[in-house]
Formats: C-alpha cells, sequence, structure tokens
C-alpha cells in the first residue's frame, strides 16, 4: 500500500512539473493482481486507508483532465467487484471519509468518460447509496418513534383547557 500510495504523490508531482506521470500506469498490475487474487487483504485493504488510495488514483488531475483510461476502467472494476460492507457504520464512515464517493460520482456524469466507466461509476454509486438510504430511513423512523413516544407520555397540560368548550372559545 505504501509503494501504492508513493507511486501516486510521485505521479502528482511529476504532472505539476511538466513532466510524463506514468508511475501509476507502471504500477497498475500490482494494485489489481494484490486486489484481485489476496480477498483475504480486502479488509485489511479498507482499514488501511485503501479507499483513500483509490480516490488519489481516481481523482482528476490538478487541470481537471482525468487520469489515464487503464487507470480509471481497472480501478472501477476492481470497486464493482470489491467487498465493501456498508451494513456496518464504520465502513460507511471508511467510505464517506475517504472522498471516494465523491469522485465516483464525478465519473458517473463527467462527458469526458468513456459510456462503460460512466456505467460502472454510476451502478457504484447506486450499489453504494442503497445501504446509506436505508440506514437514513431508518434512523428517521427511529427519530418519529421516539417523538411520538414523548408526546404519549407528555402529562395534559393543564394551564390550557382541554375541553372542546375552552377550545372553542379561542375561536371568538
Amino acid at each position: 500500500m505504501a509503494e501504492l500510495k508513493v507511486v501516486a504523490e510521485e505521479d502528482a508531482e511529476l504532472y505539476r512539473q511538466g513532466k510524463p506521470a506514468i508511475n501509476k500506469l507502471e504500477k497498475l498490475s500490482l494494485l489489481t493482481d494484490v486486489l484481485s487474487k489476496l480477498e483475504q487483504l480486502h479488509q485489511e485493504f479498507l482499514d488501511h486507508g485503501g479507499l483513500t488510495l483509490l480516490k488519489n488514483w481516481l481523482e482528476p488531475l490538478p487541470d481537471g483532465s482525468l487520469p489515464d483510461i487503464n487507470i480509471r476502467t481497472a480501478v472501477l472494476k476492481i470497486l464493482n467487484d470489491f467487498p465493501i460492507d456498508l451494513q456496518h457504520s464504520d465502513r460507511r464512515g471508511l467510505l464517506k471519509r475517504s472522498g471516494l464517493g465523491k469522485v465516483i460520482m464525478f465519473l458517473s456524469m463527467s462527458t469526458e468518460e468513456t459510456t462503460a466507466n460512466q456505467k460502472l461509476a454510476k451502478e457504484l454509486v447506486d450499489k453504494w447509496s442503497q445501504p446509506i438510504y436505508d440506514d437514513n430511513s431508518t434512523r428517521l423512523e427511529d427519530l418519529k418513534n421516539v417523538e411520538d413516544e414523548r408526546i404519549d407520555r407528555r402529562p395534559p397540560d393543564k394551564s390550557k383547557g382541554t375541553t372542546m368548550a375552552s377550545r372553542d372559545d379561542d375561536f371568538d
């Protein structure tokens, strides 16, 4: 992971200097081999900043241009097959903190992205947003239930009339 992170940083610096930034492209096979063959490393990869690393590989360059098509395609395919269990709040937090979701959303809508990659990115957006949406819906339902319970437990306010007659007087 350290090597892959350094490669991304080196490419960013080379790009700023106006030099060819091909280090990520040269290490792309290492990234794909490790992540596609060693499933037992997936959780370790996530726990040690792997999503941020992938974001750094996918995000647009300083001038706004997209990274090499081969890098984008390979990383999007890896992510589509990569098991990220978003049912757990810690995994949702990792995804959110990484910023990877924003980059994927950008790629899904970018007119400079290929149609195939836009489709892969859109599938990721759909796959990742559903558990988050479901969790938010559950939280809203829980909040509503708590509020309903508080209202049910609230004692009647003696200062306000509770009979219909006293309420009718309010309209006069």
